[in-house]
């Protein structure tokens, strides 16, 4: 709704202002000062563009340092890394050479000992231990009669018997036996492994 005021100007309401900053007031030209304030905005601006580049350029520099770091650590970790592998490698290769020492009186004992139970007819070709750590005999037994089977049999059942030979193996059993003829000879070839007990190494 529109409101007419129709009292005199002197005895109209004046309305309060809060605020009023008037440059005239204090005696400055507004239309001297206003290039003056147009430069300082200007110049304001730039100011800003320059911190903003500034800062930009802080934390581009700040970012780089990061990855270099990263980078170094990384490859800190890498050589770590690389070292443990070599330590466990010799840890590995120091158990074996240890289980290989505290065996080595045991096997002189041993070769010894087998060569006074091997019955005649029969030949040791081979002596080793397999990847499983078992003692295993490899020969072949020539007979001019059918004995050779019996050869084995008896051979196995002397090495059981053995106190001083067998007291370190759990079991003894014929892996594999082939048959076959030569000059009229009946021959066998077998192979013996004994399972060594388990003494921790």
């Amino acid at each position: 709704m529109i409101e007419i005021n129709l009292l005199p100007e002197e005895k109209r309401k004046k309305t309060k202002e809060l605020f009023n900053f008037d440059l005239g007031s204090i005696g400055i030209n507004v239309g001297k000062i206003a290039p003056i304030a147009g430069g300082g905005a200007v110049g304001f601006l730039i100011l800003l563009v320059l911190l903003f580049f500034m800062g930009s350029s802080i934390r581009t520099s700040q970012m780089r340092k990061l990855i270099l770091k990263e980078q170094a650590m990384s490859e800190e970790k890498s050589n770590v890394d690389l070292v443990n592998n070599k330590i466990s490698i010799l840890r590995t290769k120091m158990q074996v050479l240890g289980q290989i020492t505290k065996r080595r009186f045991l096997w002189a004992q041993k070769l010894n000992e087998l060569s006074d139970l091997v019955l005649s007819g029969i030949w040791l070709t081979r002596i080793r231990t397999d990847v499983e750590n078992n003692f295993v005999i490899e020969g072949s037994v020539i007979s001019e009669k059918e004995e050779a089977m019996a050869s084995v049999g008896k051979f196995m059942k002397n090495i059981r018997e053995h106190p001083s030979f067998f007291k370190d193996f759990s079991n003894i059993r014929l892996e594999s036996v082939q048959r076959r003829s030569q000059e009229a000879k009946d021959v066998v070839d077998f192979k013996i492994v004994l399972y060594f007990k388990n003494y921790g190494y």
